[in-house]
């Protein structure tokens, strides 16, 4: 199924400051980066500290991020869908997982924008 372009636009879009996501190693422990968008996200993702990935994944706050305030329910339900294995390895493995679902996400994303632009210019 193809997005409406206003969906796809929605889910690419830049948010303000105060909904970014913001790393944190701990509660109350930023580790300085924040993001703004989805493909900001999945930049961040390449060089946050393993501490961060973890912390977030664990509590579920990349899937309520992309979901509540991206609004992008598909892509929530994918990482949630990944298990960590043994602590030592979850990290980066967990860290390849949702890069990789997120930037086959954007793709996708993309990819729709540009049909639903082909389809409005042939009216």
């Amino acid at each position: 199924m193809v997005k409406s372009n206003n969906e796809t636009k929605d889910s690419l879009r830049i948010i303000p400051p105060a909904q970014g996501f913001h790393f944190y190693t701990a509660v109350g422990d930023y580790c300085g980066v924040s993001v703004h968008s989805l493909e900001e996200f999945a930049d961040a993702l390449q060089y946050v500290c393993s501490e961060a990935i973890v912390f977030h994944f664990e509590r579920g706050d990349f899937q309520n991020w992309i979901r509540d305030v991206i609004g992008d329910n598909e892509l929530a339900k994918k990482i949630e869908d990944i298990k960590m294995c043994e602590r030592h390895l979850a990290a980066e493995s967990c860290r390849k997982e949702i890069m990789e679902r997120v930037n086959v996400r954007i793709l996708q994303l993309e990819a729709n924008s540009l049909v639903s632009e082909r389809r409005k210019n042939v009216r």
